[in-house]
């Protein structure tokens, strides 16, 4: 489960870099943005397998994580037109001739609910993630994740 969470949240700091980057997706055609999608997904597979290999996870927690992951997929996926809008908000700020500090700053602000919104949805999952954990789940989890940080 600790591998399964970490992967989660690797997953989930990539979505964010991704989604909060001004130039992820320029150049990109549609055929180029699902077979990234696709790839991701098959990756994101086998980091839950390798998780639910050394936590140890039961089928039961296994079901339930899986469930967790889809109703956090299916609340981003809710965000996602308003986080493409701001993308292409940004696009047009930046070719602009001039860098217009102002715009870009109102423009933050006013799209600070949706990314207020995504951090929670977010926060929300990994919460209910942990809570699945048995507490030796839990600790080997909190270790594996400490040995990542000091590399």
């Amino acid at each position: 489960m600790k591998i399964t969470f970490k992967n989660i949240a690797i997953a989930s700091s990539l979505c964010s870099a991704l989604v909060l980057s001004t130039g992820s997706f320029a150049g990109n055609d549609s055929h180029e943005l699902n077979r990234h999608d696709n790839n991701h997904q098959q990756m994101s597979e086998k980091k839950f397998a390798k998780l639910s290999k050394k936590l140890d996870l039961s089928e039961s927690q296994q079901a339930q994580i899986k469930v967790l992951r889809s109703d956090e997929k299916t609340k981003i996926q809710a965000l996602k037109p308003a986080m493409i809008a701001f993308k292409e908000q940004v696009k047009v700020l930046m070719s602009a001739e001039s860098f217009d500090e102002q715009a870009f700053i109102q423009l933050q602000a006013s799209n600070q609910d949706v990314f207020a919104s995504m951090a929670l949805i977010k926060a929300k999952s990994k919460f209910a993630m942990k809570s699945v954990l048995t507490e030796e789940q839990l600790e080997k989890f909190r270790s594996m994740k400490h040995k990542r940080s000091r590399r």
